[in-house]
């Protein structure tokens, strides 16, 4: 009766070992990690009623009649004068309002996992 056990429990330990040769294994238990993707994204926030379009309108008026004074004789001293102070406002008020902006970043991220 011993040996009887003995064989049996020999015989399920060999059959339990063995596999065969080419076989599949079985997954792991431990499910795969999900994949995800991130980026940054850039985000513009414009003030409605910022203070670089004003202040850039006065600078650049202020330095546009400056230059235009040092052209023309006479009326067209005048008349440069007017134009330099127009066109610098002009410049300076575009250059204004990108102060007006702030720039930031944010991350976005998405899974992609299969």
């Amino acid at each position: 009766m011993k040996r009887v056990m003995i064989s049996a429990a020999l015989a399920v330990v060999l059959v339990a070992g063995c596999s065969k040769p080419g076989a599949p294994t079985p997954p792991s238990q431990a499910s795969a990690a999900p994949k995800v993707v991130c980026s940054e994204q850039r985000v513009e926030h414009k003030k409605e009623w910022g203070t670089g379009g004003i202040a850039g309108t006065a600078i650049g008026g202020a330095a546009g009649g400056l230059l235009g004074n040092q052209f023309g004789k006479g009326s067209g001293n005048a008349a440069m004068t007017a134009a330099g102070a127009v066109g610098g406002a002009v410049a300076g008020h575009e250059i204004g309002k990108d102060r007006d902006t702030q720039v930031s970043y944010t991350e976005h991220c998405r899974d992609v996992s299969n």
